[in-house]
């Protein structure tokens, strides 16, 4: 029986950048396995592709801390290697007495975490920023930016696989053994079964239902789906623009950002889903309308066009409180060298690096 050292489940963006941040430790021994033809086709391909600052995320949290330690990382990453990102700026805008408080909430939130740079800007400052934007204040963030996540997850590929790590596309888990000193792993490439020592469930969407596969007791994960609807001709805006978001954390709201090529979008909303579907539909455009124009009243409803969705494995439940990234060693489940990333949503992207690095902790402390 074929044996590897490491099996990484999941070519997403966090798939991806485990696999590149160990690479160099154990190259050849190294295996990503992908259920889809190539990288990225889920979660990590249909999203906002904003570099987060840490600003809603509880004190302490592992969203806030990878939040903040991933920003600096994947900055520091792009400039390095010519990867496509650009630092916009974000305005969190209020519209009432009540959202203001609120924003002083989030100002207080994100300097606990670390994020020194924000601002809680007046009225005519923010009509200054921006001058189509209705606010009676603004958190601004200066910091917050976009990245081309398809750079970043191609980088991280060719990263591992030139130091030897093997990629196996097209192929998916049919049954996962435990054994003495690993797991023996059945695919559905022609049957093919091969043993391990050490698999990283990175699988997103999926990822719950491979821990439970194993025999490890794991929570539900819920499927939060999020539309887009892209706007047509030149941006009213220049930097992103979000609403105060709902409370209890379930998202951000409706917000404004802003491609590589300054093309503007508006998404994602939030719909619970009992499995994964991508239409989009049409008719949502009037609650897109009715939410944007809070802050953009004068946005020209013709010009906007349903473009994607994409889907959220979230562990928090409809009407539930915070969750947070589940990132462990399951040896006190009595599954050592198993490590299930669950729950790896927003901002999983910007935390990519520090979610890596994390990993890697994990591996040296087993």
């Amino acid at each position: 029986m074929e044996k590897v050292k490491v099996t990484i489940i999941g070519a997403g963006v966090i798939g991806l950048a485990v696999a590149a941040r160990l690479a160099p430790e154990f190259g050849p021994e190294l295996l990503v396995i992908e259920r889809h033809e190539s990288f990225g086709r889920e979660t990590s391909s249909r999203n906002s592709e904003v570099i987060h600052a840490g600003i809603y995320y509880p004190p302490n949290s592992l969203k806030a801390k990878l939040c903040v330690q991933g920003q600096r990382q994947l900055y520091e990453l792009c400039h390095k290697h010519d990867i496509p990102c650009q630092r916009l700026g974000k305005l969190i805008v209020a519209i009432d007495e009540a959202e203001e408080k609120q924003l002083e909430l989030n100002l207080g939130t994100g300097r606990e975490n670390g994020v020194n740079d924000l601002e809680l800007i007046t009225a005519g400052r923010c009509r200054q920023l921006e001058p189509a934007v209705k606010a009676r204040a603004a958190l601004f963030s200066p910091s917050t930016g976009t990245i081309d996540s398809h750079s970043l997850m191609r980088f991280y590929h060719q990263q591992a696989k030139s130091l030897g790590a093997t990629f196996a596309f097209n192929t998916e888990i049919k049954s996962i053994e435990s054994t003495t000193g690993g797991y023996i792993l059945e695919t559905t490439s022609d049957s093919f079964s091969f043993s391990t020592k050490i698999i990283i469930n990175c699988a997103g969407l999926e990822a719950t239902v491979l821990s439970r596969k194993t025999g490890i007791p794991t929570p539900l994960v819920h499927y939060a789906k999020g539309c887009y609807f892209s706007y047509t001709g030149k941006s009213p805006v220049k930097h992103l623009v979000y609403p105060v978001p709902p409370a209890g954390g379930h998202g951000l709201g409706i917000h404004a950002t802003l491609d590589l090529g300054g093309r503007l979008r508006f998404g994602p909303d939030l719909e619970y889903i009992e499995k994964p579907d991508y239409h989009v539909d049409s008719s949502r455009k009037n609650l897109f309308c009715q939410a944007i124009k809070r802050y953009l009243p004068d946005l020209d409803e013709k010009r906007l066009e349903p473009e994607m969705a994409g889907i959220r494995p979230r562990l928090q439940g409809p009407g539930n409180e915070f969750m947070d990234f589940i990132i462990r060693d399951e040896k006190k489940a009595g599954f050592p060298g198993f490590i299930n990333l669950l729950g790896i949503e927003s901002p999983g992207l910007t935390a990519a690096p520090a979610i890596a690095d994390k990993v890697a902790g994990l591996l040296e402390d087993s």
